[in-house]
């Protein structure tokens, strides 16, 4: 139930006058939602480079909770979510250290275990992989891991770089080049699926000598392996610092094209957005800056396809010449266009808003995201409380954390995908999904870490829909680009799960479609589509029907019979109709040596009398109906009152 502070935001929004293109301001709701955290000013060594944050599922109860950084005490802030976004403080007596230079968060199941276990960057200390045992119950386990590192870390981000299926981790340390030879660069620590990573950066030759402050891992180029995009500070200052660097992923091998891409960007570059703002189903990136850095103020690199990015930050209003660090590309208004979200130091943050077509207008005040408490550095994105928009949580230096939330799904709809992963990477992240609702397609990726500076947002896909009431086209790939997978006519206004092709069916996930998975099927047959369903939707056009048990019995590893030989087999005869199969052995009834044992049990008695007399009269086809007449009368009873007793 909502506070009545809740209740009073909630009324402000829906009286105060629309922002720009009719958007509803957002409501900032920290407190009245149970979020209060107070992020340090300037003491920490690193604190001049500001505090991440991230929304991830924690507890796997398919809502995002939030984890905060940067208390003066060094505390972790870990808040629960109930689902309804409101949140209970867990950040005490959970298994995580003090942190007192906590740094950037980069959350991923990097044990393969189902759960989200966290990254925690620190600039000046030694970082922190923490293994989620459940119940906000977290094992720091840096040093048998090997990935404590040693350096002075910003970011960080997951991915499986190889397709071995384990969640490889990329470190991001913000090191002086000179003199020549120091240590640390930028490290890639590569899973080896037993607890254990190796450092294999110089190896691979991404070990960046630059002043690294964010990681990207994402598909540029559309192959199917993740690419590695990184930003750097001062790359406008050779040959001391390194511009941004780009390198494409070749099977787990990295071939650099920073320079032959156009993504080279040379500038005091901090954050990166990271997401496909121009709809050409290729990712771009939005790279902040300080004004003056390089020439430019902030580049907007539109991903031509080709595998080259243009700068079009001009053309599309978006140069934003104030200093400014985090960036998060998001539909803020579900019109099925990207947004862009900048975090700015010492100015009110922008928001702007894109129509599909250039240029963006500048909304931030009018919707009511400028947040001025403090300096703000970075914000994360997720529906925390599941009305099918995105809302925003900000991180600010030396003031409080904000939570604005978003009024946007009561006026638009969204199509919302929880991708399902195999093997280890269970949260399938470097998965891609394309959504075309009429001719527009929407591109999404499943990041952890990256889109922003430090954060992580959810791992649930949003995808903005308009007054759509269904996506004509959506296009699943998986991590490694062998699987996709393709469904149509998707319903908006839900959340999905979009399972791989091997999984469709097998309802208990136990790798084979057997009698165990037919009530599910049963259960969805002929009923309006909706979630809990997707496993049995096998021909992907959102519904369950007969082509659906058709593919289902095709593949179907348990007993096949046709006992009454009508040409029909009886595992597809059950599904259509569970009375036919009351003791639920995958056999007719009818065909049992024992017809008379309605209820399985074994032997005939008074409780397969009560069902022969609850289902009297004309009842063709039912179980009762013993002699096959078409109804149920005195000889079914004559009947079972023979076979009374033990079945043969």
């Amino acid at each position: 139930m909502r506070t009545t502070s809740q209740i009073f935001v909630a009324l402000l929004a829906v009286t105060t006058p629309a922002a720009a293109g009719g958007l509803t301001p957002f409501t900032e709701e920290a407190a009245a939602r149970g979020i209060t955290y107070a992020v340090q000013a300037w003491p920490q060594v690193g604190g001049y480079f500001g505090f991440g944050c991230a929304f991830t599922d924690l507890d796997g109860d398919e809502d995002p909770d939030l984890v905060v950084l940067g208390a003066a005490s060094g505390r972790v802030g870990i808040y629960e979510n109930d689902g309804r976004g409101v949140f209970t403080d867990r950040s005490f007596g959970n298994g995580i250290p003090l942190l007192a230079e906590a740094s950037a968060v980069a959350a991923g199941d990097y044990d393969g275990d189902g759960d989200i276990d966290l990254y925690l960057t620190q600039f000046h200390a030694t970082n922190r992989l923490l293994r989620n045992d459940g119940g906000f119950q977290f094992t720091d386990v840096t040093d048998a891991a090997l990935v404590g590192g040693d350096g002075p870390t910003k970011a960080a981000s997951f991915a499986d770089y190889d397709g071995d299926g384990w969640l490889d981790l990329y470190v991001c340390n913000y090191t002086f080049p000179e003199p020549p030879g120091v240590e640390p660069f930028n490290r890639l620590y590569h899973n080896l699926g037993d607890g254990t990573f190796e450092e294999v950066a110089a190896t691979l030759g991404v070990d960046d000598h630059g002043l690294g402050f964010q990681s990207i891992f994402t598909d540029y180029d559309r192959d199917g392996d993740v690419d590695l995009y990184v930003s750097n500070d001062r790359g406008h200052q050779p040959p001391y610092f390194r511009a941004n660097q780009l390198w494409r992923n070749d099977g787990g091998v990295f071939v650099n094209v920073s320079e032959a891409s156009g993504a080279d960007a040379a500038l005091f570059s901090m954050g990166v957005a990271c997401g496909d703002f121009d709809n050409n189903r290729y990712p771009d990136f939005y790279c902040t800056n300080i004004p003056g850095g390089g020439d430019m103020n902030n580049p907007l690199l539109l991903n031509q396809g080709d595998g080259t990015f243009v700068d079009e930050a001009v053309a599309a209003g978006v140069d934003n010449p104030w200093t400014s660090w985090g960036a998060i590309f998001f539909d803020v208004d579900n019109d099925a266009n990207l947004d862009l979200y900048v975090n700015n130091m010492w100015d009110p943050n922008t928001l702007f808003m894109n129509a599909g077509s250039f240029p963006c207008t500048e909304t931030a005040v009018a919707a009511g995201v400028e947040a001025n408490d403090g300096v703000s550095f970075a914000a994360a994105v997720a529906d925390i409380d599941a009305d099918g928009d995105l809302d925003l949580f900000v991180n600010n230096l030396g003031g409080t954390v904000e939570l604005f939330i978003n009024h946007e799904g009561e006026r638009r709809q969204a199509l919302r995908y929880r991708v399902a992963g195999f093997g280890p990477n269970v949260h399938a992240i470097g998965a891609r999904v394309d959504t075309r609702i009429g001719p527009t397609w929407q591109l999404r990726e499943i990041l952890a870490g990256g889109n922003g500076y430090g954060t992580q947002n959810e791992l649930v896909l949003h995808v903005g829909a308009g007054n759509a009431v269904a996506a004509d086209e959506v296009v699943v790939s998986w991590p490694g680009g062998e699987v996709e997978r393709t469904l149509t006519n998707v319903p908006t206004g839900v959340t999905w799960t979009l399972y791989p092709p091997d999984r469709l069916g097998d309802a208990d996930g136990n790798g084979v479609i057997d009698l165990d998975d037919v009530p599910l099927i049963q259960d969805c047959l002929g009923q309006a589509f909706a979630p809990g369903c997707e496993l049995m939707d096998l021909d992907g056009d959102s519904d369950v029907d007969t082509d659906d048990v058709t593919l289902f019995v095709a593949a179907y590893a348990g007993t096949i019979e046709d006992c009454d030989g009508d040409g029909t087999d009886d595992i597809e005869q059950i599904i259509h109709d569970p009375g036919l199969d009351v003791d639920g052995d995958g056999l007719l009834d009818s065909c049992s040596a024992c017809p008379a044992d309605l209820d399985g049990s074994g032997d005939v008695g008074f409780t397969d009398l009560l069902s022969i007399i609850v289902v009297w009269g004309p009842c063709p086809g039912c179980p009762a109906d013993l002699d096959g007449s078409g109804d149920v009368g005195f000889l079914d009873l004559l009947a079972a009152l023979s076979a009374w007793g033990p079945c043969p």
